[in-house]
């Protein structure tokens, strides 16, 4: 530490000081040039800037001008061994190491330095940069030091300033960055959508066209071979293969979203209950099923049916996940929010919230990212097919939802789908009808098919069920037909996807010209279905049965 402080305005004051020093006078510095001495201290202590002398490296003296006394708070006291005021105190931790580095001879700067000053009553943060020169004595050795002190408050102020501005500038940049990358990754998710739609959606309509022939022809024969008959199990097998292939169709039809809904308002707390016990069974005794449901209905415009498959898929997934004897929770709620998934941004609205959690053994963080993709499983060969929970993405994305999974190995999963509420409230179920299928006797079908062996397949079925049937090859034969002589017809069954006029169109025509005709659409696959699942017609989706064609007709004609 400095052992002396003394303000001085007067060189020769300032001169005088030094002569009392030893090393100086014994060297004979002043002698030598004492008109120089006295010039640069009459410059340096006549300036307005805040300057200080540090004088003697063993016994340090230091000497102030005038503006440097408010830096030490205007307290300075005494003369030579004086204490040093506080203020300078709190620097001198600060400033020491380069002042030491100064009489070694190194010139060294101390930059802002912050302060804290008396201004208009008020203590504030200011800051000073510090440049040090050296004074050298004729043998070379560094006897003092001169300190040139400027304030850089402003300048300081302003680098924060502009800092922050940088800081918020590049907040804002990284944000609109991560919204580029979700924007991204939202755009590779639709792309592949689309491009597993467009295969899926290509081979769809055709492959189930052919599973229709198939199927239709088990279904045909099981009705008319008798039971015992040798050749029933070579037709039941056949018939489970076609089931299979159809299901596959479906699930893939699902995920790219094209399949075709049949959505109806339903409290979706009634669907879970009574769902509750068909995945009991499915679990088996080891695990046992929780439901939690809330007080107030929960109504939904979707498919019922596809609920369920989704719901069963999640369920059977949980049970293979579980060890030994375990827990499986379906709890449904009411919510005002989709938090983000997947990087898309959260959606406001309100959504009926069904999860499904496990005790199982979770999900690895590599997996927990693949597990929508379709034929993705990490089920063993002829253990699963990768498409359960394809077809439960597809669907709730088709629905207008969300499907949310998070998991953590060793404990547990938990599947949450979020699906848009309706104020629609759900219409009375009608009580089912059992229907025979030879019920068409004295009703007319007019049958608008344009592939030859699903036409061919569609009569002889209509004819086993004693229906008359006129055949249209499109939609021009059948408006041709309806203007001849609408009347003799009870019944339009028709294709959807047809070269010219499609199927859709035709059902809406003939509903403008003849209301009271109803009308039965058939597809295995059309997005002109899938992107208008409300068109307002009974469909029948290929392939179908034979039980499930008379259920159509006779729900049509009663």
């Amino acid at each position: 530490m400095p052992r002396a402080l003394l303000p001085v305005s007067n060189p020769d004051q300032l001169a005088y000081r030094l002569l009392l020093d030893s090393d100086w006078a014994e060297a004979g510095g002043l002698a030598q040039a004492p008109s120089e001495l006295r010039v640069l201290l009459t410059t340096l202590f006549d300036s307005p800037e805040p300057m200080w002398l540090a004088w003697g490296k063993q016994q340090m003296a230091f000497f102030f001008n005038d503006a440097y006394l408010p830096l030490l708070g205007n307290k300075l006291h005494g003369a030579m061994g004086a204490a040093l005021p506080q203020v300078w105190s709190d620097v001198w931790a600060d400033v020491s190491d380069a002042i030491d580095h100064a009489f070694a001879g190194t010139h060294r700067s101390f930059r802002n330095l912050p302060l804290q000053m008396d201004r208009d009553g008020l203590m504030k943060e200011t800051y000073w940069t510090f440049s040090y020169s050296p004074l050298r004595l004729l043998t070379g050795e560094v006897a003092g030091i001169f300190c040139v002190v400027s304030e850089q408050t402003e300048q300081v102020q302003q680098k924060n300033l502009h800092t922050r501005q940088v800081e918020a500038i590049t907040e804002q940049a990284r944000e609109a960055h991560l919204e580029l990358v979700r924007a991204r990754e939202q755009l590779r998710q639709a792309q592949k959508l689309e491009t597993m739609g467009q295969l899926t959606g290509g081979v769809a309509h055709d492959f189930n066209n052919l599973l229709q022939v198939i199927g239709g022809s088990v279904d045909m024969l099981q009705h008319t071979l008798a039971a015992e008959a040798p050749q029933q199990r070579y037709v039941t097998a056949i018939g489970s293969a076609a089931d299979r292939a159809g299901k596959l169709t479906s699930h893939l039809l699902a995920f790219s979203r094209r399949q075709s809904l049949s959505p109806e308002v339903f409290d979706i707390r009634e669907s879970v209950r009574a769902l509750s016990d068909i995945v009991s069974t499915v679990l088996g005794a080891r695990i046992r099923v929780d439901v939690i449901l809330p007080e107030a209905p929960l109504h939904v415009l979707l498919d019922r049916n596809q609920l369920d498959t989704s719901l069963i898929n999640i369920a059977v997934n949980a049970r293979d996940a579980i060890v030994g004897q375990g827990t499986v929770t379906i709890s449904v709620s009411k919510v005002s929010t989709i938090p983000s998934v997947r990087q898309s941004a959260p959606l406001l609205g309100d959504y009926a919230a069904i999860s499904v959690s496990d005790s199982g053994q979770g999900i690895a963080p590599d997996v927990l990212s693949r597990i929508f993709e379709p034929f993705f499983t990490t089920k063993g060969v002829g253990a699963g097919t990768g498409l359960g929970l394809s077809q439960v993405f597809g669907f709730v994305k088709q629905s207008e939802g969300e499907v949310d999974v998070r998991s953590m190995l060793g404990e547990g999963t938990t599947f949450t789908l979020y699906l848009p509420m309706t104020l629609a409230t759900a219409a009375s179920a009608a009580a089912p009808s059992s229907h025979r299928l030879a019920s068409g006797t004295g009703l007319t079908v007019l049958v608008v098919e344009d592939n030859v062996d699903v036409a061919a397949f569609a009569t002889s079925a209509l004819a086993e069920l004693d229906f008359d049937v006129v055949l249209a090859r499109n939609a021009t034969e059948a408006l041709a037909e309806l203007t001849r002589d609408a009347g003799r017809f009870q019944v339009v069954f028709s294709d959807v996807v047809m070269p010219g006029v499609n199927g859709l169109e035709l059902a809406r025509r003939i509903r403008a010209t003849h209301p009271g005709l109803p009308v039965i659409l058939t597809s295995g696959y059309s997005e002109l279905l899938a992107s208008d699942p409300n068109h307002g017609f009974t469909l029948l989706r290929k392939p179908y049965s034979l039980k499930q064609l008379a259920s159509a007709l006779a729900q049509a004609t009663r």
